[in-house]
């Protein structure tokens, strides 16, 4: 009796085709998945801390734990574009890396640089240290309306 043709084994050639196109397959999803990671990262990575380099952040204290640690918290910032907060209870900024921090009362839409406090950190002074700046005795003691970094 002969076996009908649907049920006999396949030839070694068709078998070593079909592995090879499950590879190509395989290769062109994972690359797939990688232009969609990095275009996932670039798009965060626009909008991150990383502002004047990936040293320089700003950070806010508007709260401390149980042991009254301060509990930080990263304000997003891009370079020259003014960031409202509009937080009557931030008690510290944290400012670190290289770059001119301007805090101020105001809105950002309303005299942001009228009587603004500007603190400026050099490249060559602040690579990776930070600053903790109390808001006790500034203009933004009590409320701070907006900042703005500059590189």
């Amino acid at each position: 009796s002969k076996t009908p043709p649907h049920c006999s084994q396949r030839s070694s050639g068709s078998h070593e085709a079909k592995r090879t196109a499950m590879a190509s397959r395989v290769i062109v999803l994972a690359g797939l998945v990688a232009c969609a990671s990095a275009a996932v990262v670039n798009r965060l990575g626009a909008a991150s801390r990383f502002v004047c380099g990936q040293q320089t952040t700003i950070k806010i204290s508007d709260s401390a734990n149980a042991a009254g640690t301060a509990q930080w918290t990263e304000v997003p910032m891009s370079d020259g574009v003014c960031q409202p907060l509009n937080n009557k209870q931030v008690t510290a900024i944290e400012f670190c890396g290289p770059g001119t921090l301007t805090v101020s009362r105001m809105q950002c839409s309303e005299h942001h640089e009228y009587k603004a406090d500007i603190y400026t950190h050099s490249e060559k002074e602040y690579t990776t240290n930070c600053e903790t700046i109390s808001t006790s005795g500034t203009v933004v003691d009590g409320h701070l309306g907006s900042m703005t970094i500059a590189c």
